[in-house]
């Protein structure tokens, strides 16, 4: 079995790996620093790892899996799954060596890279956080420390603004397809696009909307087809009356979708045309809110922190014909001529007609799923 590690006693990372952009590692240069002096990495040459490739997946995939271990048998079924051709078990150790060596060797004469025996088979395994630093493990613990703050009522924004500082490109680009990729990189995107919105949202309550409204842009020209924040980026820009600049951006991820062959979505397309008629999109909670005139939007916005139910029941009164054709559970589902679904935080649920002495009101307590596009 291998050293872990040898006895070093560092406080810091002995090797830092960066997954989110250009695949990069760092080892730790000099621990012994004095109070309130950062420790001293340097790059890891690509000439050192960049042609070991099946050591490099090896990598990558442990880095991929849950705890950062698997057995010899999963690693040589997705590393050489049609392994009829050569010696797999043999390949794999010759990988494994060249990763010990190479790559994940400490100045003590350990590895990180750790081999063990359970239930008679042999485990790869990778060392935690506090001595193999990942950027994408960092950026999820991040945005966790966010969410614990907001629980506890303390500030959320330092620890999402480090998060998406961390979020500098796609999680390993150079593997964007491989299979065993994919589930950790929906999680680590995931992570990143509630990060995103979160830090939005926290930033236009604070007054700070051209903060928001530059991460938008940030992230849209990353990704120019990611349409969740096209229309975020959309409705901020309506709210500040550029509604010709949001139109603008529209018919751009448009353009960008068709040289794709890919076309938007309905909801975009929709909330691009509601703009064209010039009216007012609210964007709350959990969904988004357009009135059907600038009067009820007016009013919204004077009540402040969004709608509570009063607003709600006019808005919903200012659609025209609203009727309910289906409830599931405390969901209500509700349609005008085929119009989209859009889903809204609702303490009252107003349905059948404007002005009608028919209207009546519905406590759900719940989500509710309001048609208003076609």
């Amino acid at each position: 079995m291998d050293r872990p590690g040898g006895q070093d006693r560092s406080p810091y990372p002995l090797v830092r790996i960066f997954t989110l952009g250009d695949f990069a590692l760092e080892r730790l240069v000099n621990s012994s620093v004095g109070d309130g002096e950062p420790p001293h990495y340097e790059r890891i040459a690509p000439e050192v790892w960049a042609n070991r490739g099946p050591a490099m997946t090896l990598l990558k995939i442990l880095l991929c899996c849950a705890k950062r271990r698997a057995s010899r048998g999963e690693l040589t079924e997705i590393i050489w799954p049609d392994n009829t051709s050569i010696n797999a078990a043999h390949a794999l150790d010759s990988a494994a060596s060249v990763l010990r060596r190479r790559v994940l060797a400490t100045a003590e004469g350990g590895s990180l890279l750790l081999t063990l025996r359970s239930a008679g088979e042999t485990i790869f395994k990778l060392p935690a956080q506090h001595r193999l630093w990942v950027d994408a493990d960092a950026l999820l613990e991040m945005v966790s420390s966010a969410l614990q703050a907001e629980l506890r009522g303390l500030n959320a924004i330092p620890p999402l603004e480090m998060a998406l500082a961390l979020a500098r490109g796609e999680f390993l680009e150079d593997d964007l397809y491989t299979e065993w990729s994919q589930r950790r990189r929906h999680t680590v995107n995931g992570a990143r696009q509630r990060a995103l919105y979160k830090l939005v949202r926290l930033y236009q309550q604070d007054g700070r909307s051209e903060q928001a409204e530059e991460l938008l842009f940030t992230a849209l020209e990353e990704d120019p087809t990611d349409e969740d924040t096209l229309c975020h980026l959309m409705i901020l820009l309506v709210e500040q009356e550029r509604r010709q600049e949001a139109l603008q951006l529209y018919q751009y991820s448009v353009d960008v979708m068709r040289q794709e062959q890919s076309e938007p979505a309905t909801y975009t397309c929709q909330l691009a045309q509601r703009i064209r008629q010039g009216l007012v999109l609210r964007e709350r909670g959990d969904g988004y809110v357009a009135t059907g005139d600038r009067a009820a939007g007016s009013s919204a916005r004077k009540s402040g922190g969004g709608f509570g139910a009063g607003e709600i029941s006019e808005a919903l009164l200012d659609i025209r014909r609203v009727q309910v054709i289906k409830e599931s559970g405390k969901a209500r589902y509700v349609t005008r001529g085929g119009m989209k679904a859009i889903r809204i935080p609702v303490l009252l649920l107003v349905c059948t007609a404007r002005k009608s002495a028919n209207c009546r009101k519905q406590r759900c307590g719940t989500l509710l799923d309001v048609w208003l596009e076609t």
